[in-house]
């Protein structure tokens, strides 16, 4: 990944001035019913093997990034095209104008804002899984040295593993981590069902509810935070018209409280205006 220096974009600056608060598979492309009142049709690209955030259910889109982003958009009278793309591939795609923005979950970095523009709405952590009957247990990234632990590619878990595995592991004379890439987050689980990775190593809300999923046939051990981040819905850079209508939808369910009822119906996590600024300029200083 090749990491360009920038000035922060006048996008980024109004929005750390207003407070804003974050509170693979083969493609296709599913569409929402739109009513008469809808004036323009969203595409919006999302990886839809990310629950809680997006996946399928008989046949449709749902998850938080679904409900949130359909619910954005009918304050400016439109209405959401999800076109289901695997996570690797989302920037390419909206580089590409295959979709208007992306929302899936995903982490703001140094290296995305040089290329595109991002609204937060959220913040988490990563967890570590393991098989519910397994004696290994790891809990912090000391643990992890010497294991072959599975993830999902085009994600920033590998570059994360691969960062820990050389200043945690390498740098005290461990063994290395080996990082087992996997296009969509269940491929990873699967890998460790199947004893082919010793662990996955994936968001904390992922992770609670691949638990319950696949029913207590994993566990999650870890009680390090590891890197804690917050993740934006993302537009093309410069594109002001789909930033400020998105951005404008998710203040107004702020104010509403359609956006805290969501965070508390899928167990999510809302950052105060307070994080989401010194976040933000931390992100802004290491591009």
């Amino acid at each position: 990944m090749h990491i360009l220096r920038q000035r922060l974009s006048p996008l980024l600056a109004l929005f750390i001035v207003s407070g804003l608060t974050a509170c693979g598979k083969t493609e296709g492309t599913t569409s929402q019913d739109t009513s008469s009142a809808v004036t323009s049709i969203v595409k919006v690209g999302s990886d839809m093997t990310f629950p809680p955030f997006e996946y399928m259910e008989n046949n449709q889109p749902t998850g938080f990034d679904i409900d949130l982003m359909k619910q954005i958009l009918t304050y400016s009278k439109a209405d959401a095209e999800f076109v289901d793309t695997r996570f690797s591939n989302l920037i390419p795609g909206l580089e590409g104008k295959k979709f208007e923005a992306v929302i899936s979950g995903m982490y703001i970095t140094p290296e995305r804002l040089m290329k595109v523009d991002m609204i937060p709405y959220f913040k988490s952590t990563e967890s570590v899984l393991v098989l519910n009957d397994s004696t290994y247990t790891p809990k912090v990234r000391d643990d992890l040295c010497g294991k072959t632990i599975a993830t999902q590619k085009g994600s920033l878990f590998p570059d994360q593993l691969n960062q820990m595995s050389k200043e945690t592991c390498i740098a005290k004379g461990k063994s290395p981590i080996t990082v087992r890439e996997f296009d969509t987050s269940p491929e990873a689980i699967q890998a460790v069902l199947a004893k082919a990775a010793d662990a996955q190593y994936d968001d904390t809300s992922v992770a609670r509810i691949t638990v319950k999923k696949l029913k207590n046939r994993v566990k999650i051990t870890s009680t390090e935070s590891f890197f804690p981040f917050i993740g934006g819905i993302v537009v093309r850079k410069g594109d002001t018209a789909t930033y400020q209508r998105i951005h404008d939808g998710l203040e107004k369910m702020k104010q509403s409280g359609e956006y805290d009822a969501l965070i508390k119906k899928y167990d999510l996590i809302a950052p105060t205006p307070e994080e989401v600024s010194d976040f933000m300029q931390q992100v802004q200083k290491k591009a």
